[in-house]
């Protein structure tokens, strides 16, 4: 009797041993702290990051990840360049600037495999094309957009001269509506979008068709951090890829996630978002986040350098 309740105390100790050996384990296992600096206010763009976050993605590879919302006059590539953030979402125009200053940024993935910038009419305007923009009014929301819209219709064979352009505020899209413009211009989830909600058919000309634009929502980081954290790097870079197949895959729990980042919008909204972001993400020829060589440095144009080309694939999953 007095060996069985030995034997049974034993058990005891060795169970309670192996608890505490474990717990201590777990305890000692610290998550990654990451920053993400967004260049923009939360929106559908940033999908992937957000079901990658809702999904427990970083948490699966042991990232604890703050998600910083940008804005007007956030320059979110900057933020990793003075070890402000981690990782930070940037244009293809500032990573090239960057490359052109030779700054240690990196892109690692990409979100937009097609630029989605959009020129957009009302349908009964009779603006299909480039070429029917002559003579039209288009609204011009800031250099940037005055850039594009003089590139689409340059790159088509039309004089940009002979649109007339027209300075406009970038929230004043009712000036569509009313017929004060013409043509407007935005992002493919948002601007359009919210026309349709608001009633109108409208006609989409895409720049990307025309030469305008190269990959956008470009995730950077520093040459030091891959230096330093190519792990860390690495299940990042994965984890975000994951997220945004995921949504791409799953649209309407992805405008589900989306309604907890930004609720100013509604269900609708981001159901159509998500829907019109797809083609410009997920396309045949490419696997999501990928950025071909070939067409990297063609966009680069001379700014391109051997040595310091502003992006590796070393990450990314399938590569």
């Amino acid at each position: 009797m007095v060996n069985k309740l030995r034997s049974a105390g034993y058990l005891v100790l060795a169970l309670i041993l192996v608890t505490s050996l474990v717990g201590c384990k777990s305890a000692s296992i610290q998550k990654d702290q990451v920053t993400l600096q967004l260049n923009w206010y939360h929106s559908a763009e940033f999908i992937g990051y957000y079901t990658a976050f809702d999904k427990g993605f970083y948490r699966d590879a042991n990232i604890d990840v703050s998600v910083k919302e940008g804005g007007t006059g956030v320059a979110a590539w900057k933020t990793i360049l003075d070890n402000r953030a981690d990782f930070a979402i940037a244009t293809f125009d500032e990573q090239k600037a960057n490359m052109e200053n030779s700054q240690p940024s990196v892109a690692v993935m990409t979100t937009f495999q097609i630029p989605p910038l959009v020129m957009f009419s009302l349908a009964d305007s009779g603006i299909k094309e480039p070429k029917d923009i002559a003579g039209k009014r288009v609204g011009i929301k800031s250099s940037y957009w005055e850039t594009v819209a003089r590139t689409t219709l340059t790159n088509a064979g039309i004089d940009p001269s002979k649109m007339i352009e027209v300075q406009v505020p970038a929230d004043a899209q009712s000036m569509l509506y009313n017929k004060e413009v013409d043509v407007w211009m935005g992002y493919a989830h948002d601007e359009p979008i919210k026309a349709e909600e608001a009633g109108y058919k409208i006609t989409d000309i895409f720049p990307g068709d025309y030469g305008v634009g190269g990959y956008e929502g470009l995730l950077t980081v520093t040459q030091g951090t891959i230096n330093q954290k190519p792990d860390l790097v690495k299940r990042f870079v994965r984890a975000s890829q994951k997220g945004l197949q995921y949504a791409m895959e799953h649209p309407e729990e992805a405008a589900q996630i989306m309604t907890k980042w930004q609720p100013s919008e509604k269900l609708d909204f981001y159901k159509l978002a998500i829907r019109a972001i797809i083609p410009l993400v997920d396309i045949p020829q490419a696997k999501i986040g990928t950025i071909d060589s070939a067409h990297w440095t063609q966009l680069m144009g001379g700014s391109y350098k051997v040595q310091a080309p502003g992006y590796t694939m070393l990450f990314l999953e399938g590569n």
